[in-house]
């Protein structure tokens, strides 16, 4: 059975394949901060619904498909700031 952990590790993949200049700071929040799994999670529900969109388009789908794009894009930006906004930060609080 599929788990919502297994599909948020599924959304990091991705996210290290498309980000890779961030591929670091992805692996060191993956395992300390639930808001950023949920964030993959997500990633990887817009990612596989944009997949299927791309290859069997269903009837009135046609809009969807920009929109999905749209959220993936806008969820790759979120976890691309979250990633600078933690590079940024003195080092004794990087292990938070």
């Amino acid at each position: 059975m599929d788990t919502a952990r297994d599909a948020a590790h599924r959304g990091l993949l991705k996210l290290m394949l498309r980000l890779p200049s961030l591929r670091g700071e992805l692996h060191l929040l993956w395992p300390n901060d639930p808001s950023f799994e949920a964030l993959c999670e997500a990633y990887e529900d817009a990612t596989a619904t944009l997949e299927r969109l791309v290859r069997r388009p269903g009837d009135g789908e046609d809009g969807l498909v920009e929109e999905y794009r749209s959220v993936c894009q806008a969820l790759e930006s979120d976890v691309a700031i979250r990633c600078r906004a933690r590079m940024e930060r003195p080092w004794p609080d990087r292990s938070s």
